[in-house]
């Protein structure tokens, strides 16, 4: 996951009360992809690579996610400041907000 840029966020994960996922994930290996989405925009693809080995519903923790489809995806909408949705296919996951860019 090295050779990508990533970006630091803050994220929590919905309960699953709240629609969120039925169990843990991981957000230290780089298995863990799914899309963001900032202001209902594009779905832009990412891979937590630094967080948690074991998040579960209703947690939040710093992680920080690889953008792994650049250059051919624009990731400028993940600017520091920049809340977004975490998106399992169509279902959000998580809500959080872009610390900064390293």
């Amino acid at each position: 996951m090295s050779t990508y840029r990533e970006v630091r966020v803050f994220v929590r994960f919905l309960a699953t009360a709240e629609g969120g996922r039925e169990g843990p994930v991981s957000l230290e290996s780089g298995q863990y992809r799914p899309h963001l989405q900032v202001n209902e925009g594009q779905y832009l693809g990412v891979a937590f690579t630094k967080g948690p080995a074991r998040i579960e519903p209703g947690a939040e923790a710093n992680a920080s996610v690889a953008l792994v489809y650049e250059p051919g995806v624009n990731y400028s909408a993940l600017k520091e400041g920049a809340s977004f949705k975490v998106m399992e296919g169509g279902t959000p996951v998580a809500v959080g907000e872009v610390l900064s860019s390293l």
